[in-house]
């Protein structure tokens, strides 16, 4: 059977088309001159917009910093009165350092004097001071050993001391010499604390008359501790 020869097609599209195709270009352009002009006014509006803010800020700054010039030499003229306000500030911090630290002494003297029975005469008064805390060192001497636990138990009882103890006694012919110890707190006490004396109903023996304690001279040292 012979072969057959393969057909060749070929199709032809006689009628011209209408229109050719728009270029990129062209319908860029297009769309430019259509909906992107919106575009472009709105971009440039933000533009102006920007710009003017700009320029309505930094007329703001130069004002602002023309006010704060003309400001300075009165500034300038109450730099002695800020002097002497920082001044006045340390002392009342140095006074309220030193008042909060320290010791009332009166109030301390006193409460000491009021529970020392009259029997018994004070030599010495030793403080040593702490961080936080003042240790008295309370010399004496006396005829009486009952007062030993008279001036011991009334220490006790005063708020304002802690840790009262007997470090040390000695007998003599006549006399007893010894010594208490008590912490003091460096604080400022409220009046109640250094007004308030004990009660009649106390268990502190009152056979010896309490206030009016006899100092002999006036000696205290005063011995500040190194942290």
């Amino acid at each position: 059977m012979p072969k057959t020869k393969p057909k060749l097609t070929i199709h032809l599209d006689l009628l011209k088309p209408q229109s050719n195709p728009e270029k990129i270009t062209v319908k860029l352009l297009r769309w430019l001159l259509s909906s992107g002009r919106y575009l472009f006014v709105v971009v440039n509006a933000l533009v102006l917009i920007a710009f003017g803010t700009r320029f309505k800020m930094d007329a703001d700054l130069v004002t602002k910093k023309e006010a704060i010039e003309e400001q300075i030499p009165y500034v300038e003229s109450l730099k002695p009165y800020e002097i002497l306000i920082r001044e006045t500030q340390l002392k009342l911090s140095t006074i309220d350092n030193i008042k909060t630290n320290s010791l009332d002494w009166p109030a301390t003297l006193k409460k000491i004097a009021d529970q020392t029975p009259v029997s018994v005469t004070i030599t010495s008064i030793s403080i040593k001071k702490d961080v936080d805390a003042a240790t008295l060192s309370i010399a004496g001497q006396t005829k009486f050993s009952r007062d030993l636990t008279d001036i011991i138990t009334g220490l006790k009882e005063e708020k304002i001391f802690s840790n009262v103890n007997l470090t040390s006694v000695e007998s003599e012919e006549e006399s007893i010499n010894f010594t208490v110890s008590a912490s003091v707190k460096l604080m400022n006490y409220s009046a109640a604390e250094l007004t308030e004396y004990p009660s009649e109903s106390s268990s502190v023996n009152h056979s010896f008359p309490r206030r009016g304690g006899r100092y002999s001279g006036s000696r205290i040292n005063y011995q500040e501790k190194s942290s």
